[in-house]
């Protein structure tokens, strides 16, 4: 099987980290993981959109988003859009009213750009408006950190937008990002499979943990936070993700992962 993410990120490890080889080559003290770690993917398939994972703890919440007739409306799948559930319905008015409450409480929003980004990003900048003082970058220690994912613009056309828009790739291509553009880097997020193809059910095979090893150190080696998608969502795979010390731990069975974290915890 051929990696390219792992040699393309390569050349970017080269370029701009010093002086640590790795990641594990470098001291630095054992992570312990909370439900502030743990991420809702695709929240809007919940029973309760929004509340149900902010409610239990969790850092980072996700929502697709489709561009209609001036209207962010979340989704999926373009055929399953209805007025009623719109960003702002479902997530803006929500943090809104819920981030005025909870003075000390942080969140990472992902918002997943479904289509044409020229067309979605203008509407996320208008939507999101009610929210500027609590937004998170730099030289305004927020609290809410907006990260936009899926088909999102090139790295030199992501500068363009506001310094509170972060960004989520799901590989480092061959361009070559210069420091600007690699700060509007927020999170890295690849497939799971494309480096393992465990069931998270019988032993993980140990290629597949180096292989997995190599391409997290890579991206810590950047600064940069990464997540796996498409993972065996199941307790042994949210254990092996932070012996591997993965940054976002994903799922799609919210209470799962909050009682595993808590007792954790």
């Amino acid at each position: 099987m051929n990696y390219p993410v792992i040699n393309k990120l390569r050349k970017y490890f080269v370029i701009l980290v010093t002086p640590c080889v790795t990641i594990a080559s470098c001291s630095s003290p054992k992570k312990v993981y909370t439900i502030a770690d743990a991420h809702s993917h695709n929240d809007y398939k919940n029973s309760i959109p929004f509340y149900r994972a902010y409610n239990d703890g969790f850092g980072s919440i996700e929502a697709d988003v489709y561009a209609i007739n001036g209207r962010l409306l979340v989704a999926h799948d373009e055929e399953e859009v209805t007025p009623q559930r719109s960003l702002k319905i479902l997530y803006t008015d929500p943090l809104v009213e819920k981030l005025k409450q909870d003075t000390a409480r942080r969140l990472r929003l992902l918002i997943e750009i479904k289509k044409d980004y020229t067309v979605t990003l203008p509407l996320v900048i208008e939507e999101l408006k009610p929210l500027a003082q609590y937004l998170s970058y730099s030289g305004h220690p927020g609290r809410l950190s907006i990260v936009m994912t899926g088909k999102v613009p090139p790295p030199e056309v992501m500068t363009n937008y506001p310094d509170w828009m972060m960004f989520d790739l799901d590989h480092l291509d061959s361009t070559v990002y210069t420091k600007k553009q690699l700060a509007k880097v927020a999170l890295v997020s690849l497939q799971f499979s494309l480096y393992s193809k465990w069931d998270g059910l019988s032993p993980i095979e140990k290629a597949d943990v180096q292989r997995l090893k190599r391409i997290i150190d890579t991206v810590h080696a950047l600064h940069k936070k990464i997540r796996f998608w498409d993972a065996p969502d199941v307790p042994a795979c949210w254990v092996q993700l932070m012996k591997l010390h993965v940054d976002v731990i994903g799922t799609d069975h919210l209470d799962e992962l909050a009682a595993f974290l808590k007792k954790k915890e």
